[in-house]
């Protein structure tokens, strides 16, 4: 089944000016008009008025909520807040007066971290180099300068010969870390700090210089330790007030700011209006399903405001309208080129055939048990809040964050799904688990249990010995691809009034159905000549006029394309190359796996290492070249025969709301 997008209709609202925000409040609530610029004509008669008093304060307000609601701590909210009007919103906002409170509070609480963050350095520098035996304090003269340093080991026998030539300028204190041994230097001015520079940078030394810290080690840890939890109350106390603050605010803060969020993109709108001294236009696309319902609305609550559907050729925006199981192959039409809002929307046979597609190539059990398990996975972790990987190997996984995006990745996973499924299905019937044939174990049993007369092979079909099969089944899928693509671009001509376009796409056809009669009756040995044979007439007669037909319509430089509609066809033989690949590959992986068990251990356990391998690599092979291929043959041999795209989204005006309700109600059109 093939669906167009949704039906748009070019509307355009004429109302009373004093109603221009009501009937702006009205479009955003629907949430289904794209608003589009004034026709010249209008426009000309229109001009535009800023009201920057509300429009200010509303945009000074909405940076005041999100100000409080970023330092105030989140509160559960379980309903949701009506505003009646701008006025009754701004009155709200202004109620919550705790700027003040919260801003000393938070003041309060920054300092407080920058306490405890020098508390816990001194603390952890005082257990670094608790091996000083003396109060920390003598550290801090005035004739001398104190650094606490860390070096290389190696390093160290080195450095304190060089500032032995110098011992009486200098006092070292050493202990030996896990990886580093620690210093504590004492330098006096006869030092020279050129020469102290020279010698921390040969060793690689890191000095820092000693903190303010007074008493000896024990007791500083001690002090320190009570310094931290005297700071923790404190910052526990700030928090339950900003709690308290957050309890009676929070939800209020949350509900006005989004509220004032779409007010200030109201307030945008109402400011570009066309407008003259009593009344106010505006012009946009809405599904025609909507107007009705749009009508009503303004009906009820915007008094004198018109609605008017107008007559154009422009193509208008595209909004999808596919199953629910379909959407996600929306995303794959979105990637070649939206449809254009009038043209056929081909996401449905996009979403039958690339999962066919993608499963024929791959056609194998085992390889579509594991992919499939894999792309459930994927769509567990993201859509479950787990967005890491770490089961996958870090190469792997970085390579895979690197292209795709987490919700990507879902996409392509619930796309891929299907074909996995196809392709456990047709691994099932050519006998194909990673490339093993145990199919015959099987059906042996059933047959000897039951009677049942099963292939004794244990495959329904074999893909190398029925190579001819499969390659004139690829083939018969290609015509009917191409041919299909043709009938939808005759009808897509037709609709648009391009008869002669219409006419070459039949000629087309014709020429390709002729080619392809021609190529069986060679197949099968039955005689083709025109001169002789009253069926080879008939083969020469519907590709000359398929031809004739495509001159006609698009000129001599139609006959130049012609081997272009044979290409078409025999490209889906890719479908057969793809899968023959596979199945060869796993078939010598299997192969050395299978000779390598005659042997000694080493060698069974190189052929376990090749048979998981191998199989991998053939595995990533078969996620990426089939999809990629599958997607190639519906986008270039398929789409190109009837699709155009070059659409734009449908973008309505509104807001998705979580913590407000809309302003207006609307009743959807009764059948």
């Amino acid at each position: 089944m093939v669906l167009k997008p949704v039906p748009m209709a070019r509307i355009a609202v004429l109302g009373l000016r004093k109603e221009r925000q009501t009937a702006v409040s009205i479009l955003h609530d629907l949430n289904a008009v794209q608003l589009e610029s004034l026709s010249k004509d209008v426009a000309a008669m229109m001009r535009n008025e800023h009201e920057d008093g509300e429009y200010r304060q509303v945009s000074d307000q909405l940076l005041r909520m999100r100000a409080l609601r970023t330092v105030l701590p989140p509160v559960e909210i379980t309903q949701c807040q009506r505003f009646g009007s701008v006025v009754q919103l701004l009155e709200k906002a202004k109620s919550i007066d705790i700027d003040d409170k919260v801003a000393s509070l938070e003041r309060e609480k920054e300092n407080l971290l920058t306490q405890m963050r020098e508390v816990e350095n001194n603390s952890k520098l005082v257990e670094e180099f608790s091996f000083f035996p003396e109060d920390f304090n003598v550290l801090q003269l005035s004739s001398a300068h104190s650094y606490f340093g860390r070096m290389d080991q190696k390093n160290f026998a080195g450095f304190k010969q060089a500032l032995d030539v110098n011992s009486q300028d200098v006092f070292l204190y050493s202990k030996e870390g896990k990886d580093a041994t620690h210093i504590i230097l004492v330098t006096f001015p006869n030092f020279p700090p050129h020469a102290l520079a020279t010698v921390v940078q040969e060793y690689n030394v890191k000095l820092e210089a000693v903190p303010k810290l007074k008493g000896k080690a024990a007791e500083l840890t001690q002090s320190l330790k009570s310094r931290q939890n005297e700071i923790n109350q404190k910052i526990n106390d700030v928090d339950r007030q900003l709690a308290e603050i957050s309890k009676n605010h929070y939800v209020d803060i949350t509900c006005v700011e989004e509220q004032l969020e779409i007010e200030n993109k109201k307030l945008e709108v109402v400011d570009n209006l066309g407008v003259t001294s009593d009344s106010f236009a505006l012009e946009g696309w809405i599904p025609k399903s909507k107007v009705d319902q749009l009508k009503g609305a303004f009906d009820s609550h915007a008094k004198g405001t018109m609605l008017f559907v107008l007559e154009t050729d422009e193509n208008p925006p595209t909004m999808f309208d596919n199953p629910k199981r379909f959407k996600l192959f929306e995303a794959f039409i979105r990637f070649y080129s939206l449809p254009s809002g009038k043209e056929f929307d081909p996401t449905i046979i996009f979403g039958t055939f690339f999962p066919i597609f993608y499963g024929l190539m791959i056609g194998d059990f085992g390889y579509g048990l594991v992919i499939l398990l894999v792309s459930r996975w994927v769509i567990r972790r993201v859509e479950g809040g787990k967005k890491n990987f770490n089961i996958m190997p870090t190469p792997l996984r970085k390579f895979a964050l690197t292209i795709l995006k987490p919700r990507q990745m879902v996409k392509l996973a619930k796309a891929m799904t299907p074909g996995a499924i196809i392709a456990m299905g047709l691994g099932f019937v050519f006998n194909l688990y990673f490339g093993f044939h145990l199919n015959g174990y099987l059906f042996n049993y059933l047959s000897t249990t039951f009677g049942l007369h099963l292939p004794a092979s244990g495959a329904f079909f074999e893909p190398i010995t029925g190579l001819r099969k499969l390659l004139l089944i690829a083939g018969y899928i290609g015509l009917g691809m191409v041919t299909f693509g043709l009938v939808l671009g005759i009808l897509n001509t037709i609709r648009e009034g391009h008869k002669k376009h219409a006419i070459s796409k039949i000629g087309w056809l014709l020429f390709g159905w002729g080619v392809v009669f021609t190529g069986l009756a060679l197949m099968h040995h039955q005689h083709v000549n025109p001169i002789h044979h009253v069926e080879g007439i008939g083969y020469v007669g519907v590709m000359v006029a398929g031809i004739g037909l495509m001159v006609y319509g698009e000129g001599m430089n139609a006959i130049m394309e012609l081997p272009s509609i044979v290409s078409h066809i025999l490209s889906y033989t890719r479908l057969v190359g793809i899968l023959l690949a596979s199945v060869i590959l796993a078939d010598v992986i299997d192969f050395i796996f299978i000779k390598t068990l005659h042997h000694s251990i080493p060698f069974i356990v190189l052929g376990v290492v090749i048979v998981f391998i191998g199989h991998i690599f053939n595995i990533i092979i078969g996620v990426f070249e089939p999809g990629i291929q599958g997607a190639r043959l519906i986008y270039v041999e398929f789409f190109s025969k009837f699709y155009h795209g070059n659409g734009r989204p449908f973008r309505p005006f509104g807001t998705t709301r979580r913590y407000t309700y809309d302003q207006y109600e609307m009743k959807a059109k009764e059948k």
